[in-house]
C-alpha cells in the first residue's frame, strides 16, 4: 500500500499480501475509513485527503491507484 503525498512515493517496504487487485482495494478503503474515524491518531483529513494509494503487484507493476477523496 504504497502512498503518493504532494506527488512524491513512499514505499510500503512490508506490504500485504492479498488474493487480488479487488482485495487490495477494499483494504484501501477500510484504511481510510479507519482515518477518518480516528482523527486524533491520522491527524484531519484535510492533512491527508488529497493522498492516493498506489497499489502495486509483487513485481512492483502498479495494479490500481485508490484516492483517499474517492473513499465515502
Amino acid at each position: 500500500m504504497n502512498v503518493r503525498r504532494h506527488g512524491t512515493l513512499i514505499h510500503d517496504d512490508e506490504g500485504d499480501e492479498l488474493p487480488d487487485g479487488a482485495a487490495a482495494q477494499a483494504l484501501a478503503r477500510e484504511i481510510v475509513g479507519e482515518m477518518r474515524r480516528l482523527p486524533h491518531i491520522y491527524g484531519a483529513p484535510r492533512r491527508w485527503r488529497a493522498d492516493t494509494f498506489v497499489i502495486t503487484d509483487e513485481g512492483g507493476a502498479v495494479v490500481a491507484e485508490e484516492p483517499y477523496a474517492s473513499v465515502p
